[in-house]
């Protein structure tokens, strides 16, 4: 024995546990608690309990004393850990289980019916929390099967209701498509039961749709009063949502008309206020209220209302428009206006009456320049301004107004404010300083000038939002916050004065809520732009717009950007492109964006931007809210252009498409004309291409289709071309699918008809047997068995006919149980023919005499007795062969009455 084994020996004696032992189980001991908690943070709970036992079980349970001391000395705490990781992990694989089993029995309650989700939904969560304590590839298998079965029943669920709303809004031919889709996933007694309701509808709704698309017809070429007979004719026998709204737009336009009409003839009787009455009633009525405006402008001229024709000339177009603005502008006495509006005229005689505009524009400025120089004489500086500046606005910039305005007026303005000691001055030298020299010390003293001046005049708000906030920005280093003496060695709470400052500054604006609404919304616009970029920017700052070591909100970068072009330092990185955005003229709308006030940001779009990328970004940021918006609204008309500028950055935004998909969803339901289902099916495919704007677009171009075809507008080939083309948008769409089988059988059917008219029977037969169509090879059986019936009623057809007919009948349907039936029976005679071939007319008189069918005896038996007739005729047959001919006809049918006679002269009776 060694000297190891023998110290472990006595060491097991003396203290109960062998210290070799001990010391190499310790690195085991070690690899397997490192490996169990790594198993058990990856959440494999089942294998870190196992490895976490294994390695306690070469250990003591209750050690004594020594055994203790020498597992502290060489694991220290690491088993009394173990052991508590263990009952941790332990708990858990038992919460797990119980988890598992309580999904189990709740799954047990499902029924399969595919319209319970319930059941399926609460199981899988249960399992779901299960897979949140541990990893088990089981309960994962279980998971994925569960939530695929749950998937299948809530699009089972999202066919139905979509079907039942067509059903409801009684598109028929929509609602069975659908629900037969919904049929491919589950087959159920009440689908079968909708499906037939609809189908009892469809022939109704194919006549309303063709009246209809005669309405429309009549729309587009003016016949009003026609379109309302025929579309209320149709309502009567099919009412639905589509023409009651084309039937009252319809008698709107037509009143509208009328109301036009009235305007005229009271307008030329020189009844004005009846004529702008009908002509405002007009304009509300007719689609197209351009004339109507044009005629309200004229009205408004012959009362010499200048400003109201200005009114309704306002954006509309065209030279007549422009003639009449600069017409009332020139009675207003605004001539430049009025000049630049005919300036844009082509008509010749015009150009004599923009001349006199012109001279009198001239001498207009000639007497504004003298009644400046009069008020400088007089020393009357406020109004010298006043008409200074009036000048430059009106007239453009004179270098001698402006350097009299800037070089003698404005100074003397300003000794006069400064011996009042007016606040408004010492905000403007204050205001200078910062622009001049952008610090800390003008920054401040600028932020603390406006402050005072808004306690006696709060209509300077605008300025102390961006100074203020633009002094938050830079708080930290405001040197008249550091080492304050009465906070002793207490560092300066920002925080609070922080947002003691955003109080005092929110208070001041709400001053405006109740006595201008107006100055309260455009403060609180700007507040909101200054709050949304300082938390961006950090606290303290860390990312914004420098000018010279001080940040810039985006408030004041805008306001100053004139004066400091070029001399920014942008502190932004590439990736926080809102914070970027919010510095750009689209600012307020996209703080609005941000905040949700959609309809607000709506409002502060500017009317012009640059060609930077951020700006770019922010335009189409704040064109994806404001379509956003109007889809909110069911406007979808006016989503179209701010979502088209937005769609680069939809198809970057998972959220946003599906955001979009899903008030596009919520649109759909609300309308209601045709032509307006595929104009919007056709902007949200182009928008998104996501698979609801597929299936909806593919739905209603088919429908258009089937109409035009109905219509004969398209050939079948034509429309078949198109409706595989609207296989390349939605290859599953259930409608196209429909629709382009409908069209192919009925290519095959025309085909067939075709064949048949030319007595090709045979190229008939094996076309419909080649066809996928069930329902053209029915109609060919049914065909061959109808001809077969008739011709063997008539007695046109000889065996072989009946065989040949009987046997394609089957070949088309074999599983036909009538056509099995006809096909026997054309068998059981070409079994008879095949037997008279080979001269066994005994056997074949025997196997017609005991037929199941009475009708093959009688044809059997008349065979023989037209045979016999014949050989008498033509003196072919000899009497003995006449004689057997009439015991064979005798013997099937001896009690036939037309062949009596012939029985009796041939004496078998």
């Amino acid at each position: 024995m060694s000297i190891l084994d023998s110290l472990n020996a006595l060491t097991k004696t003396l203290l109960g546990v062998g210290i070799v032992d001990a010391w190499k189980q310790v690195p085991l001991t070690k690899e397997a608690s490192q490996k169990a908690a790594q198993l058990a943070q990856n959440k494999y709970l089942r294998e870190a309990v196992m490895i976490a036992e294994k390695a306690l079980a070469a250990w003591s349970r209750k050690p004594g004393f020594w055994e203790h001391l020498i597992c502290q000395l060489l694991l220290g705490k690491l088993l009394d850990n173990l052991t508590q990781q263990l009952k941790q992990w332990r708990y858990q694989v038992a919460e797990v289980d119980k988890l598992a089993a309580n999904a189990k029995t709740l799954l047990k309650q499902d029924t399969g019916d595919p319209f319970e989700t319930q059941v399926l939904a609460n199981a899988i969560a249960i399992y779901q929390r299960c897979t949140k304590i541990l990893h088990d590839d089981r309960i994962s298998r279980v998971i994925k099967q569960y939530q695929e079965e749950l998937q299948r029943r809530q699009q089972f669920l999202n066919l139905v209701t979509q079907a039942q709303s067509h059903a409801e809004n009684r598109f028929y031919k929509n609602a069975i498509a659908v629900y037969r889709e919904a049929q491919k996933l589950y087959s159920t007694e009440s689908l079968e039961k909708a499906i037939t309701a609809s189908l009892a509808q469809v022939q109704q709704e194919e006549i309303y749709d063709a009246a209809f698309q005669k309405v429309q017809q009549a729309e587009s070429e003016g016949k009003l009063q026609a379109a309302i007979a025929l579309l209320k004719n149709a309502l009567t026998n099919f009412s639905r949502s589509d023409g009651l709204h084309l039937l009252q737009k319809l008698q709107q336009t037509l009143k509208g008309r009328e109301q036009f009409r009235q305007g005229l003839t009271a307008e030329k009787a020189g009844d004005f206020k009846a004529a702008t009455s009908l002509y405002t009633n007009a304009k509300l009525l007719l689609p197209n209220s351009t004339y109507c405006q044009i005629r309200l402008a004229l009205v408004a001229i012959k009362t010499q209302a200048w400003a109201t024709a200005l009114t309704h000339l306002e954006a509309i177009p065209g030279e007549q428009a422009a003639y009449l603005r600069g017409f009332a502008y020139a009675q207003q006495e605004d001539l430049q206006v009025a000049y630049k509006e005919w300036q844009r005229l082509t008509t010749p005689n015009i150009a004599k009456q923009r001349e006199i505009i012109k001279n009198l524009s001239q001498r207009q400025r000639l007497l504004r320049l003298q009644n400046i120089e009069q008020l400088v004489k007089a020393e009357n500086w406020d109004n010298a301004k006043t008409e200074s500046t009036q000048f430059i606005q009106k007239f453009g910039f004179d270098p001698l107004v402006d350097k009299n305005l800037n070089e003698h007026i404005q100074p003397r303005l300003e000794v006069e404010v400064w011996q009042e000691k007016n606040w408004r001055i010492i905000v403007d030298n204050a205001e200078k300083a910062w622009i001049s020299n952008p610090n800390i010390t003008t920054l401040h003293n600028w932020a603390i000038a406006n402050y005072y001046l808004a306690q006696t005049e709060p209509i300077k708000l605008f300025r102390l939002i961006i100074s203020f906030s633009t002094a938050l920005a830079n708080i930290t280093e405001d040197p008249s916050l550091q080492d304050v003496p009465w906070l002793e060695n207490n560092s300066v709470e920002f925080t609070s004065i922080s947002l003691n400052i955003k109080h005092r500054i929110a208070t001041l604006i709400d001053t405006y809520k109740d006595t201008n609404i107006i100055e309260y919304l455009n403060l609180r616009d700007y507040y909101r732009l200054e709050l949304l970029s300082l938390n961006l920017m950090g606290e303290p700052s860390k990312w914004g717009m420098k000018i010279k070591n001080i940040f810039i909100t985006p408030g004041c970068y805008q306001h100053y950007l004139p004066q400091w072009q070029g001399s920014y330092d942008n502190r932004i990185n590439a990736n926080q492109k809102i914070l970027n955005s919010l510095y750009t003229n689209w600012g307020l709308a996209m703080a609005a964006c941000l905040e949700g006030d959609y309809q607000r940001a709506i409002q502060l779009k500017p009317l012009t931007t640059d060609n930077s990328d951020i700006a770019a970004f922010a335009q189409k940021f704040v064109a994806y809210h404001e379509g956003y918006y109007q889809l909110q609204q069911q406007k979808w008309q006016e989503a179209i252009i701010p979502l088209k500028q937005a769609k680069p950055e939809i198809q970057a935004s998972n959220d946003w498409q599906q955001e979009i998909d899903r008030l596009c969803g919520l649109q759909r339901q609300t309308i209601s004309e045709f032509q307006e289902h595929l104009e919007f099916a056709q902007f949200w495919y182009d928008l998104l291409g996501s698979r609801d704007a597929r299936s909806y677009l593919a739905e209603y171009k088919a429908e258009q289709i089937r109409e035009q075809i109905a219509n004969e507008q398209l050939s079948l080939a034509t429309g078949l071309r198109e409706l595989q083309k609207l296989k390349e948008i939605d290859n599953q769409n259930p409608v196209v699918i429909d629709l382009i089988q409908r069209i192919e059988f009925q290519q095959e059917l025309e085909l067939i008809e075709n064949l048949l008219k030319n007595n090709q029977f045979e190229e008939a037969v094996q076309r419909a047997k080649k066809s996928q169509a069930q329902r053209i090879r029915n109609i060919v059986s049914d065909i061959c068995v109808e001809i077969l019936i008739k011709g063997f009623q008539n007695r046109d057809l000889g065996f072989e006919d009946i065989y040949q007919l009987g046997y394609w009948a089957y070949e088309l349907c074999p599983d036909d149980p009538n056509v099995q039936e006809v096909y026997r029976f054309s068998q059981e005679l070409k079994d008879i023919q095949n037997l008279m071939k080979c001269d066994r007319f005994d056997e074949a008189v025997h196997r017609a005499k005991y037929s199941q069918h009475s009708s093959i005896r009688n044809y059997v038996a008349e065979f023989f007795i037209n045979t016999l007739v014949k050989g008498i005729q033509n003196r072919n047959l000899s009497f003995d062969l006449i004689q057997q001919l009439g015991r064979w006809a005798y013997e099937l049918c001896p009690e036939e009455l037309a062949f009596q006679e012939i029985y009796h002269s041939l004496k078998i009776r």
